[in-house]
């Protein structure tokens, strides 16, 4: 192999470092693609904001399945009532409308209207 010039000599590798260069570039250049796609989350549907009011957020909660931990994020459900809520339904069993819960000790029509 002829000699390389004056400044070019820095460039001349063994067969072995040509190849450990080469497959440590390679190794970058995939851990860089990786790390691309999941901070894209190109497989994910586009999303958008339409209200950031956190009054404006309401949740579905099934009140025939629902522990009492679960039923304390309802307005205007605190812990006791979110347990009175579960005694109530093993008691009398599912509830077939929202208006069922004015029976439940504790609550009254203007909760269950919060709800």
């Amino acid at each position: 192999m002829p000699e390389l010039p004056g400044p070019l000599k820095i460039f001349e590798f063994s067969r072995k470092e040509s190849l450990a260069t080469f497959f440590l570039i390679t190794a970058i250049l995939i851990g860089t693609g990786i790390k691309y796609t999941i901070d894209q989350h190109w497989w994910l549907p586009k999303t958008e904001v339409v209200d950031t009011d956190p009054e404006s957020i309401r949740l579905k909660i099934d009140l025939n399945r629902a522990e009492w931990y679960e039923l304390i994020i309802l307005p205007g459900i605190g812990e006791k009532k979110a347990r009175a809520i579960v005694e109530y339904r093993k008691r009398s069993g599912r509830f077939k409308t929202i208006e069922q819960l004015c029976g439940v000790n504790g609550i009254g029509v203007k909760t269950e209207k919060k709800i």
